[in-house]
């Protein structure tokens, strides 16, 4: 092992680290620590720095270790860091430390370097008042897409036990037993921190990098375009190729077929080729190839590789005629034949100049099986069906059955229909007209049943929709009658009206209003719209405000409530609370 380490430290800078809502103040000993973890630090190794409380921040991005400098940077950076934040997402912290690892892993040189996550927390995961939050077990899916090739430390230092999702994440399947949680309660052993870390590094190590793993779809029968797998192992040894077929697709590994010897720190391409058999169904096919060293020194490496069988669909014939039929009879039934490597089920659809023309069978989805499928059609020919081009004396229609399987392999395909219908001029004439009463009359229905109200009703509102509604009750002053308490907005018979107009108290003020009807968004509304001096509206300052039911609206020495009826203000919602 060449010994370079591409470390990635996650250091938690919520309140909690330094003792804020009851904790203990370890935060300067966390300092210390990552500044001693960076003196222990190797030539040729980098360190990237993140600190994380309710969101993340890179402190320090892929810095290589080349001379004291170096470290003297770093140092700089740890003592630059602060535990003032609120909340501790740590789902999100484990997110951007796993898409960091994944970018190195993809470097030019990152066969034979190792990447290490060290997280250091107070174990306590805290995202209240965080909007889409990260969950930890959401970066399962990352640690998949890695093939097992980051070390992942969860240094919990809280007091409380520690969050139990770092347990199961760090024990996660798709880790490869590269996770661990090391306990260290107040943060007491903190300057062992390297000890412990260090040891899991240098044990006997087999690397792998993938260049593509999406092969192009694959014809049956056919032998895939090689593939080389760069591999890399820490001590000397030799290594088998071996194929996992878990849906025994017959896929078969053909290259290579011998043992691979494997020189430490020397990498090493192997060449990957496989054979498609020529019966095998189209999809997808999970694969994965197992890299095992023949003598057990070296733990084995597992790559997924997907395979995708291209798909063979046709439909047969190309071209298809149904003949001669009178408007409202079905045609004879046609056969066309699907052969095609694909299972599942497709639906058959009519594009083109299909109007007035729908398919009485197939009545549901079409079951596809490999080999060949016979599917039976026959159409229908609606009454009320128009004509197109003239041909012969008949109605002539060209269109398109359409043949979509459910599978997203395989493409639709399609086959011309022609098809003849023989309509009479007076017959159509008439059913124009009363396809559009009936349409006139369905949607008068409709709108009637809708609004609950009769065709009177509608009239009525369509001539009073632009007409104010609701009332104003006037609380300050109060009038000398009664009867002017309540002045109603519905009565007025108008769509904008001024509060002067209205109210001869307001017309010794240097303010004034008016109230307008505007309609957004299809819904009938009431603005206030300032016209002159100072208006309020809930105590708030206006130029312009729409009104809800209960406002209270102050304009100098007059004060009046507005009422409108099921036009309540919408609620909003309260803030949330602050805690650390």
């Amino acid at each position: 092992m060449k010994g370079e380490i591409d470390w990635i430290l996650v250091v938690d800078t919520s309140a909690s680290m330094r003792g804020v809502g009851g904790t203990k103040n370890i935060f300067e000993l966390v300092k210390n620590s990552i500044t001693e973890f960076v003196n222990t630090a190797r030539l040729g190794d980098t360190v990237t720095i993140y600190s994380f409380d309710k969101d993340v921040t890179l402190n320090a991005n892929d810095i290589t270790i080349n001379s004291n400098p170096d470290r003297g940077k770093l140092k700089q950076i740890i003592s630059s860091l602060q535990a003032e934040g609120l909340r501790t997402h740590t789902g999100k912290a484990v997110q951007k430390a796993l898409q960091h690892s994944a970018l190195l892993n993809k470097r030019a040189d990152a066969l034979g370097r190792t990447v290490s996550i060290v997280f250091l927390t107070d174990g306590l995961e805290d995202v209240r008042g965080i909007p889409n939050p990260v969950s930890i077990p959401g970066n399962t899916q990352f640690l998949r897409e890695q093939q097992c090739k980051p070390y992942i430390f969860f240094v919990s230092l809280g007091l409380k036990e520690h969050e139990k999702q770092l347990n199961d994440f760090a024990s996660n399947p798709a880790l490869c037993g590269k996770g661990q949680v090391l306990r260290d309660p107040g943060g007491v052993q903190l300057n062992q921190l390297a000890q412990n870390i260090r040891p899991a590094l240098i044990k006997p190590k087999l690397d792998v990098n993938l260049p593509t793993a999406n092969l192009p779809p694959v014809l049956p029968g056919a032998t895939t375009e090689p593939l080389k797998i760069n591999s890399i192992s820490n001590v000397n040894t030799k290594v088998n190729l071996q194929l996992e077929d878990p849906n025994q697709s017959g896929i078969r590994l053909i290259s290579p077929d011998r043992t691979i010897d494997l020189v430490a720190n020397q990498a090493t391409a192997i060449p990957v080729r496989l054979q498609i058999p020529a019966d095998a169904k189209g999809g997808a096919n999970n694969l994965r190839l197992v890299l095992t060293s023949t003598d057990q020194a070296v733990a084995p490496i597992k790559i997924d590789l997907p395979v995708t069988i291209q798909s063979q669909l046709q439909i047969e014939p190309k071209k298809i005629d149904f003949g001669s039929i009178e408007a409202g009879k079905t045609t004879e039934t046609q056969i066309f034949t699907v052969p095609t490597n694909i299972s599942g089920t497709a639906s058959l659809q009519l594009q083109g100049n299909s109007k007035d023309v729908s398919i009485v069978e197939p009545s549901a989805a079409i079951l596809l099986q490999p080999g060949e499928t016979k599917i039976p059609v026959q159409l229908q020919i609606t009454d009320s069906s128009f004509a197109g081009d003239v041909y012969d004396g008949l109605h002539q229609r060209t269109f398109t059955l359409v043949l979509t399987p459910d599978n997203s392999i395989a493409s639709p395909v399609s086959a011309e229909a022609h098809l003849y219908i023989l309509m009479p001029l007076w017959r159509k004439i008439v059913i124009w007209l009363l396809l559009v009463l009936l349409v006139l009359l369905i949607s008068l229905i409709v709108v009637c049943l809708i609004q609950r109200k009769t065709p009177l009703e509608l009239a009525e509102d369509f001539r009073n929709r632009d007409r104010l509604e609701g009332a104003l009750v006037v609380l300050e002053p109060l009038p000398q009658s009664s009867q002017d308490e309540e002045i109603s907005l519905t009565h007025l018979q108008k769509g904008r009206v001024c509060l002067s107009d209205l109210i001869p108290a307001i017309a010794t003020t240097n303010s004034d209003a008016e109230l307008v009807t505007v309609w957004r968004l299809g819904k009938k509304n009431i603005d206030i719209r300032c016209l002159k001096g100072v208006i309020f509206v809930n105590t708030k300052k206006i130029n312009t405000d729409e009104l809800y039911d209960e406002d209270i609206i102050e304009i100098g020495n007059v004060k009046l409530l507005f009422n409108w009826i099921e036009h309540q203000r919408p609620s909003e919602p309260s803030s949330g609370q602050t805690n650390f």
